[in-house]
């Protein structure tokens, strides 16, 4: 497997976290306000953004070109800083519009899965992150850190293995579980069987929300998946061309879990702390 050049801060990084993360409180800090999470109708990509009072996570950027819908969201908002960047994987439908944000906008922290790319897109970012004096948090196997913006509680874990096999690149995706008040929120990335065994194993417990991971495909880990997080609301990261399998959205219907498809445009999810506001 071929590591990012940014391996050697990697390790540094997986100590540091887990010694952070045994100050950090395992419950969510008192509420105090909202939380606003944009799913975006960017086809079968993943493009996401999660506001707190006063901070702003990008959780994936799509496809090339995705990059500046989001850039322009957040001018629209007066949103100069981007306070975490995360990037799942580094699939050209998570990481293409990475490069654009770390050209235009002031970036925090930037999270990265510890395994490295060929493709354009990844490329693109690094050239980008090279011109910046940022240094990336790379999460080895097996790595975990928490940290709260505000009244939200956050909680990063790596994938457990540094090799999935031949084209298992969907299997590093960082796993992403947040917490505000009562409501929980579970952000997957292209997890397949391996990887969403292994972030089973984390008993996060239910979630309020999922965002279902690899496009709405089923597959043999999917219902044990649902079972295990039994999450009221899922959103699906698709195109109306691309869109889940049959199995996947009859599986919802089964389990009577509300699904939001992206295809059908934007979503919006509000969280008061008690209860989602969920509009598309």
């Amino acid at each position: 497997m071929k590591y990012t050049k940014f391996r050697a801060l990697s390790i540094l990084t997986a100590a540091a976290m887990l010694l952070c993360a045994c100050d950090k409180q395992s419950d969510a800090p008192e509420v105090t306000g909202e939380v606003k999470i944009t799913v975006f109708d960017v086809g079968k990509a993943d493009a996401m953004v999660l506001q707190t009072a006063s901070h702003t996570v990008v959780l994936d950027t799509g496809n090339k070109g995705d990059g500046k819908d989001i850039e322009k969201f957040l001018e629209k908002q007066e949103i100069t800083k981007i306070d975490a960047l995360i990037l799942s994987h580094f699939d050209k439908d998570h990481v293409g519009g990475a490069a654009r944000l770390v050209n235009h906008m002031e970036i925090g922290e930037i999270y990265l899965p510890d395994y490295a790319s060929d493709i354009d897109e990844y490329n693109a970012f690094e050239e980008k992150l090279a011109e910046t004096d940022i240094s990336p948090q790379v999460l080895a196997a097996g790595a975990h850190t928490e940290w709260a913006f505000d009244d939200v509680s956050f909680t990063l874990d790596a994938a457990e293995k540094t090799d999935y096999g031949k084209n298992e690149e969907n299997d590093f995706s960082l796993c992403l579980y947040t917490r505000h008040g009562e409501n929980s929120f579970l952000f997957t990335g292209d997890a397949e069987e391996a990887r969403q065994q292994e972030i089973i194993a984390k008993d996060y417990g239910k979630v309020t929300f999922l965002k279902y991971p690899y496009h709405g495909n089923y597959l043999a880990t999917t219902e044990k998946f649902l079972d295990a997080f039994k999450p009221q609301y899922a959103v699906v990261c698709c195109s109306e061309k691309e869109f889940a399998q049959d199995e996947t959205v009859s599986t919802f219907e089964k389990r009577k879990i509300a699904a939001y498809y992206t295809s059908d445009g934007d979503i919006q999810i509000v969280s008061d702390g008690k209860t989602l506001n969920i509009t598309q």
